[in-house]
């Protein structure tokens, strides 16, 4: 290893360390926060581990936070920057009964379109044609075939993308089908009903007319006959004197 990247190393477990030791003092809880004596990198295959190591060596140790364990994480991802792997995560399991903090890695997307996946082209080619080609040589083709990783890449996200656009169209041009027939069948069940409502409305009023008509008829019947003149006849049985003046004779 060069001894510019090894400064640089060196540096930044210095800014690490020192940023750790900022936010330990002023964020920590005191009650609750695990005392971590040593990192532990998980799944890592691209970084040599002794590396690793020396940039996450703790020291005598240091309490930690869920956001200082966070900040490790990404100082991780970082580290994978720097060595030229930009498309590794990490996150942190927190293992306190030990002391151990492991920083879990995956290196998939590495290996799809990244770095890794060109090395291992580039070595294979080299052992099984014999090409006996330079670490340069080695660096530059791998260079390019990430450089035609990331192209394809993002082919294949444009394409990806035009399909989904597509099939979202084609989803809203079916959803608006339905909603126009769910507008039509709303439109003539409205319609129908108003229909059943007008028939209703019309037999109710004929109903009506028919019960005032009879109502009236009633009424100017009922009134002619108050209006008639009522004839009273008595009957009076016929008296003794009628039959004694009938027996009497006249005068002349």
């Amino acid at each position: 290893m060069s001894l510019f990247k090894m400064h640089s190393i060196k540096s930044f477990t210095s800014i690490f360390f020192a940023s750790y030791l900022l936010l330990g003092f002023s964020q920590l809880a005191l009650a609750k926060e695990p005392f971590i004596k040593k990192i532990h990198v998980k799944g890592n295959t691209l970084i040599d581990p002794q590396l690793l190591k020396d940039h996450f060596e703790l020291g005598n140790g240091l309490k930690m936070n869920p956001h200082i364990m966070d900040l490790a994480a990404r100082e991780l991802r970082s580290f994978y920057r720097f060595h030229g792997h930009p498309d590794v995560d990490s996150y942190a399991i927190q293992k306190g009964k030990k002391g151990v903090l492991t920083l879990k890695v995956n290196e998939q997307r590495e290996y799809e379109n990244g770095a890794a996946k060109a090395e291992i082209a580039v070595y294979n080619l080299d052992w099984n044609f014999n090409m006996k080609t330079t670490k340069k040589q080695k660096e530059e083709a791998i260079r390019k075939l990430v450089k035609g990783y990331k192209k394809v890449k993002l082919n294949q996200e444009i394409v990806a993308s035009y399909l989904i656009k597509k099939q979202r169209a084609r989803i809203e041009e079916i959803q608006s089908e339905e909603k126009k027939a769910m507008r039509k069948n709303v439109a003539w069940a409205v319609k129908e009903y108003k229909g059943r409502n007008l028939a209703l409305e019309k037999e109710r009023t004929q109903k009506l007319a028919e019960m005032r008509k009879r109502a009236q008829a009633a009424a100017s019947k009922k009134e002619m006959e108050e209006k008639e003149p009522k004839v009273c006849l008595l009957y009076t049985s016929p008296s003794p004197r009628d039959g004694l003046l009938s027996r009497m004779p006249s005068s002349a």
